[in-house]
């Protein structure tokens, strides 16, 4: 397979290669990780390499009418279904015209596919309805869920899929990505890359401004608060995120991400860290390592139920308090 505009994630590169390559690739695959890491990108290059007409290793080739076809968002054997309404979930309606559209003959492809851009994810009626299909595909058919998460589907849901979950590219390796589709100065590239932890949708799509940098002034307050500070600190730093899911969970990513630098320096591995001075540095030479682990765990459930639309001032007064605890504190 060929993966023309993703970048990074080798290793899930290669073993989806693999998979194509020996016409093994599963029928249903899950998508998962923050946004700006790709989801979309990928699921798009799997949907054009299954209806390509070129041979695996070339596909998609780009220049063949199917991904012509694909590519302008008209092939009539590729769908992509998205979310609408106050909630932003697929819902069962948009299921129920899915299973009608696949008990369909493919009209050029061997198969039809299905994209689901499920940001906010698939209300439970819609997921129900969709077990039988997904147990029973019809010949040829694919379904690719990007999700923010693989907790927002239900378990049944999920043990009838192969789960991917997309990883931000190295520093270098996005600040290449970035300075090459964009023209930008190298410096400038290198800086956003930092800043954004390397995720490229949001280095191309906010230039270093916007929630972003909110959520990583937040991440490193409430990281220093845990560090040198109070509980009074640590609510204050974390007040901006009462009311506003977006931001708090970004901020739950970044503190994350804080978490696993400081476990990683701690142990003393030679691997790359996004930052290794300020609070991160701080908190590796204070805590345990047991406690950044408690602390990694603890940020990781809040991105999770962040993602799963859980209620967000008693996510952010949660997280604050197993913080605390998780910080001996």
């Amino acid at each position: 397979m060929q993966f023309a505009d993703f970048c990074g994630n080798e290793a899930l590169k290669e073993a989806l290669s693999a998979a194509f390559s020996r016409r093994g690739l599963p029928h249903t695959l899950v998508l998962e990780g923050e946004s700006g890491l790709g989801k979309r990108t990928l699921a798009r290059i799997l949907a054009r390499a299954s209806v390509c007409r070129s041979g695996p290793d070339e596909a998609p080739c780009e220049h063949c009418p199917s991904c012509v076809r694909s590519a302008a968002g008209s092939h009539p054997d590729v769908r992509v279904i998205t979310g609408s309404g106050a909630s932003g979930q697929i819902s069962a309606e948009s299921v129920d015209r899915v299973i009608a559209d696949a008990s369909r003959k493919p009209e050029e492809a061997d198969g039809r596919v299905y994209v689901f851009h499920a940001a906010d994810g698939l209300s439970d009626a819609a997921q129900n309805r969709l077990l039988k299909l997904i147990e029973e595909p019809p010949p040829g058919a694919r379904f690719f869920f990007c999700v923010p998460s693989a907790e927002v589907l239900l378990p049944t849901v999920r043990s009838r899929a192969q789960i991917f979950t997309l990883r931000a590219p190295t520093l270098e390796q996005a600040a290449r990505y970035v300075a090459a589709k964009t023209g930008m100065e190298e410096a400038e590239a290198a800086r956003l890359a930092a800043l954004h932890g390397g995720n490229i949708g949001r280095m191309l799509g906010e230039g270093g401004e916007g929630r972003t940098a909110r959520a990583a002034a937040l991440a490193a307050a409430m990281a220093e608060a845990l560090v040198s500070g109070t509980e009074h600190d640590l609510l204050k730093a974390a007040a901006p995120m009462l009311r506003d899911r977006p931001l708090a969970l970004e901020t739950a990513g970044r503190l994350k991400l804080l978490f696993r630098d400081a476990c990683v320096l701690k142990d003393g591995a030679k691997a790359e860290v996004r930052s290794k001075d300020g609070p991160v540095l701080r908190l590796a030479r204070t805590a345990t390592e047991k406690q950044l682990v408690m602390l990694l765990d603890t940020a990781e459930k809040a991105e999770a139920a962040a993602g799963r639309n859980a209620n967000t001032a008693l996510l952010t007064t949660w997280l604050c308090a197993r913080l605390r605890a998780a910080a001996g504190l």
